[in-house]
């Protein structure tokens, strides 16, 4: 999988701390993981057999060597996801050829959705079944918005974040469709307030203005919570001056710094909690206080 949640479920278990906390919608940030190699037939495609090979597995010390037979299996999954399911089987660990299985079916899910549907119904892990429909929906979500979301429904544990991580790449190439997807108004409370959320935070890492304006033309009700994601993606990529753009955000000042205070928790606690204190509506400003404390 693009991101291996070993590097991200740390986060998840923190960001599920604020559930039901008002204002705030914690939600991990995506990790990068490893980078696909080039597929057959692509430009790169003659670095491949250099890269990896069953002999550069076998020949790693034993505590990279499942990280390699992983990567292989993404690396040849393309071309032939059975040569590559098998290549899952060389893991040693458990836990690791459930995640090796998902891997494969996001790999293949644009060029073969259905066979991707199959490797995951497979997989006995509820954890790892999740997961691999949550990559699924994410490798779609630039292709087909109505099918990548329909992946969440399936994402089990992490339907909710599937929801917000999927809607958030969906606005990045079709706002629009992403609106429209959130509009529906779907599910409890909490799931109708993620998928604002992406929008807000997915845009504000490529530029808060551009996140702002589609918070603006998003449901009055959830507003705050769409420019709380701007604060929030914002300050992962330049947080002064994300803080100085949401001081010209009016009424949703508050909402996007309390974002940007969420993003601090962990980088800087102690400048998270001046942040929250600088937030002058009150009852945003305990919420915000009560999280960046735990």
């Amino acid at each position: 999988m693009r991101f291996g949640a070993e590097h991200w479920l740390p986060a998840l278990a923190a960001a599920a701390e604020q559930l039901d906390a008002g204002e705030s919608m914690p939600v991990p940030p995506k990790p990068t993981g490893l980078a696909s190699l080039p597929a057959p037939g692509t430009p790169g495609d003659g670095q491949r057999a250099t890269l990896l090979s069953p002999a550069t597995c076998e020949a790693m010390v034993a505590d990279l060597r499942d990280v390699c037979w992983q990567s292989l299996a993404r690396q040849v999954a393309p071309a032939d996801p059975d040569e590559a399911l098998r290549v899952c089987a060389r893991v040693a660990g458990s836990e690791m050829v459930l995640e090796c299985h998902a891997d494969v079916a996001e790999s293949i899910a644009v060029a073969d959705r259905a066979r991707a549907e199959t490797i995951c119904a497979a997989i006995e892990s509820r954890k790892w079944r999740g997961q691999c429909f949550f990559g699924s929906g994410l490798a779609l979500a630039e292709t087909d918005a109505e099918y990548a979301m329909g992946r969440c429904a399936h994402a089990e544990v992490y339907q909710t974040f599937c929801r917000h991580d999927v809607v958030g790449e969906i606005a990045l190439v079709d706002l629009p469709a992403a609106h429209a997807q959130c509009a529906r108004e779907e599910g409890d409370w909490l799931t109708r307030k993620t998928c604002w959320h992406g929008i807000g935070k997915y845009l504000a890492r490529r530029d808060t203005s551009e996140a702002a304006a589609a918070c603006d033309a998003s449901t009055a009700e959830w507003r705050g919570t769409c420019y709380h994601g701007v604060g929030w993606g914002g300050a992962e990529r330049d947080a002064d001056a994300t803080l100085a753009d949401c001081s010209t955000r009016g009424p949703y000042a508050d909402h996007c710094r309390h974002g940007v205070a969420a993003q601090f928790k962990r980088a800087d606690p102690t400048r998270a909690v001046a942040l929250c204190e600088s937030i002058q509506k009150a009852d945003t400003r305990a919420r915000c206080l009560d999280f960046v404390t735990r």
